[in-house]
């Protein structure tokens, strides 16, 4: 008898992504979940980035027994079921993010796997938040433990975040407790992110899956790892796509000789993928956009200005980021009349637009 056709994915990926971020409490919450996918109905959105991970908390229930001995079950989620079969009927892509070594609940109980200062102390960044030690392989485990839950539960992507080295602290008071034991003591954080990923990358392959990352948005412009292991040469084939964070308002005052960026979302974005663009052509990128106000107010014009000048640079598919999950619907119901009607040319300069 002839072999039956092999199944077809439960969440094909879409030809061009659009998403928005959920937090797990938004995907849990049947009321958020109605409105975000009337949402998603109405406009050219197709996926959703959900929290499975975030700052060391676990927010779908995942049985790994350090999550649980380390305080850092906070469930949101107890059964992905009913979530997922909304989604599917939807027709909408899911994707796990999972904030990988920025962790509060782990180090506090087992600071032996935590970033330290040099008197054995847990090392805290200027928020509090503790980290674990990107040098401990026992630590890649564990986070390949909740990447193995999130595909078997039904994710077809996983997405790392703070997949890095600590920046937002005394980066000199800094000891890495595990680094002697690492097997190559030398390895400079670009380094081991690259071996983690690749670690992580093996996990999601052996399950069919797809691998993303967040990226600082600024890595582009340099290359230097600024001591935080994303350095944008040595890291990004070890992701399927990255996803750099290029929101306006997170870049300084006379980047890219632009006075404000966060007033200019059109003309930053156009100098900062221009570089990716330049500088690894076949990478494929994912930007995250910002659909939030942090200083200029954003709404539609802003949000368009950046889909626009994404167009214009040659890529197609964007993510938008809202920390409440507040979205701009009248932003994105249909932004092809934003697609430039020839190739993009290879100068940055282009008429401006509002907001830009």
């Amino acid at each position: 008898m002839p072999e039956p056709p092999p199944a077809l994915p439960r969440f094909p990926k879409p030809e061009t992504v659009r998403g928005i971020y959920l937090t797990a409490w938004s995907a849990g919450s049947t009321k958020k979940m109605e409105k975000m996918l009337g949402l998603l109905e109405r406009t050219e959105l197709n996926a959703v980035v959900i929290d499975v991970r975030d700052s060391g908390m676990n927010y779908w229930k995942t049985g790994i027994a350090l999550s649980e001995t380390s305080g850092a079950d906070t469930i949101a989620i107890t059964n992905p079921e009913p979530l997922f079969e909304k989604l599917e009927a939807a027709k909408v892509y899911p994707i796990a993010r999972l904030a990988c070594f920025r962790d509060n609940k782990v180090p506090p109980k087992h600071p032996e796997r935590a970033v330290q200062t040099a008197d054995g102390q847990v090392w805290k960044d200027r928020a509090g938040n503790t980290w674990l030690d990107p040098y401990n392989k026992e630590n890649w485990e564990y986070l390949g433990e909740i990447v193995d839950f999130a595909l078997e539960a039904g994710f077809p992507e996983i997405q790392l975040d703070y997949v890095r080295f600590p920046s937002e602290g005394k980066m000199s008071t800094m000891h890495f407790p595990s680094k002697e034991l690492y097997g190559d003591s030398d390895s400079e954080p670009a380094q081991v992110i690259r071996a983690f990923a690749a670690f992580i990358k093996r996990r999601v392959e052996a399950k069919q899956g797809v691998l993303s990352a967040d990226l600082f948005g600024i890595i582009s412009s340099g290359d230097s790892d600024q001591g935080i292991g994303q350095r944008l040469s040595a890291v990004y084939d070890s992701f399927d796509l990255i996803c750099p964070m290029v929101y306006p308002s997170h870049y300084a005052k006379g980047e890219y000789g632009i006075a404000n960026p966060d007033a200019s979302p059109y003309a930053i974005l156009m100098k900062s993928l221009a570089d990716y663009k330049r500088k690894f052509p076949e990478m494929k990128v994912r930007p995250w956009l910002q659909d939030f106000s942090l200083g200029t107010p954003y709404g539609k014009a802003e949000v368009q200005a950046q889909i626009r000048a994404l167009y214009e640079s040659g890529y197609t598919e964007y993510l938008l980021w809202n920390p409440k999950n507040n979205y701009t619907e009248a932003a994105v119901v249909d932004t092809s009349g934003l697609v430039p009607a020839k190739a993009p040319a290879s100068s940055s300069t282009a008429p401006s637009v509002p907001g830009g």
